[in-house]
């Protein structure tokens, strides 16, 4: 499978009015990609002043809709992450970036050995020194990926279970350089995701089919590497997360988010341009410059989430959800949710 990362919004905090911002992942199984990738472009070849790159804010509601409707034929998955920035200020980011900085080494001990506890000060340095709007950025994408990790072997081990054993990431490099997206990828995304999935399980189905997941990206602790083990002891007795046994299997998230990836223009990769559409026709939807027709469906590519609105964050407070939201885009909000499909077949 292939997932395609966008962003579609600002992500600086301005003064003046900050419409809501996003961070979308487009699963596409690598079962139906060139299929899906062909009629889109034959759906392409219709519209009128079409050019090598088509983006989400060209297109009217019909041309959305279409988009909508072709996606929704085949087993992909959507996700995404928003915030709505008019409801934060700098103090309010820069207090929360120093609270998720000082959680990376609050529990830091002796325990840990050198090499990790040396990589863990460096992460929570990095976080520390970010620029707000890039921080912000890197918040929402780490939420994503953990949630697609979550996600997406639950949702295809029932459907597609072969597309577990083959799972590629393309990220949007956006007019940024290689550079700051493989920085922010590689010192903040892989490192948070992998601290992330060592203290949390990945919820499985019994019956459903991992064999393949396992087989390419599984691990167990009598292959993990010595300071890892010491480190899953560390994380028993501190968080009480349940100690594995020597034949105990667990998802290696370094591996998974670093064996197959690479940053792309919308240019010159299908699937990024329509992951970017996808992300323009949201926010667009969100923030009421996209009237319901071409945004309507848009639910059913999202796997129903509890609670609803889950996937709208504000940072540093409770109210995460459509509590959070108010006026057109709480109507998105519980629209997307009410055409979501089951995660359960």
């Amino acid at each position: 499978m292939k997932i395609y990362i966008e962003e579609a919004g600002a992500f600086d905090l301005p003064s003046g009015p900050r419409p809501i911002s996003l961070v979308l992942a487009l699963i596409v199984p690598g079962e139906s990609e060139v299929e899906i990738l062909y009629e889109f472009l034959r759906m392409r070849d219709t519209w009128p002043d079409r050019g090598v790159a088509i983006r989400g804010d060209d297109l009217d509601e019909s041309q959305a809709a279409q988009v909508i409707q072709l996606l929704g034929r085949y087993q992909v998955l959507v996700n995404f992450f928003a915030i709505d920035l008019a409801a934060h200020s700098d103090q309010v980011i820069d207090d929360f970036k120093i609270r998720r900085a000082d959680g990376v080494v609050a529990n830091l001990t002796a325990e840990h050995g050198p090499e990790m506890a040396a990589d863990l000060q460096a992460l929570a340095g990095t976080i520390r020194e970010m620029p707000n709007h890039l921080f912000v950025k890197a918040f929402l994408t780490i939420e994503l990926v953990m949630e697609i990790i979550k996600e997406a072997p639950l949702y295809y081990a029932q459907r597609l279970p072969a597309e577990l054993g083959d799972i590629a990431w393309i990220v949007e490099r956006k007019d940024h350089t290689t550079t700051e997206m493989e920085e922010m990828w590689t010192t903040l995304v892989v490192p948070m995701s992998e601290s992330y999935f060592t203290k949390k399980t990945i919820v499985g189905l019994a019956g459903a089919d991992y064999t393949h997941l396992d087989a390419r990206y599984g691990s167990t602790v009598e292959t993990d590497e010595k300071e890892l083990g010491g480190h899953l002891e560390w994380l028993h007795e501190v968080y009480g997360v349940t100690q594995q046994t020597p034949s105990s299997r667990r998802i290696d998230a370094r591996l998974l988010l670093s064996e197959q990836h690479s940053f792309n223009d919308s240019p010159h990769s299908l699937g990024l341009q329509l992951a970017e559409i996808l992300a323009t026709i949201l926010r667009r939807a969100l923030n009421d410059q996209l009237q319901p027709p071409g945004w309507e469906n848009f639910g059913s590519l999202l796997v129903r989430k509890h609670p609803p609105g889950s996937s709208f964050l504000q940072p540093g407070s409770a109210k995460n959800g459509p509590q959070g939201l108010q006026g057109h885009a709480r109507k998105v909000c519980l629209t997307l949710y009410a055409r979501s499909k089951p995660m359960l077949l």
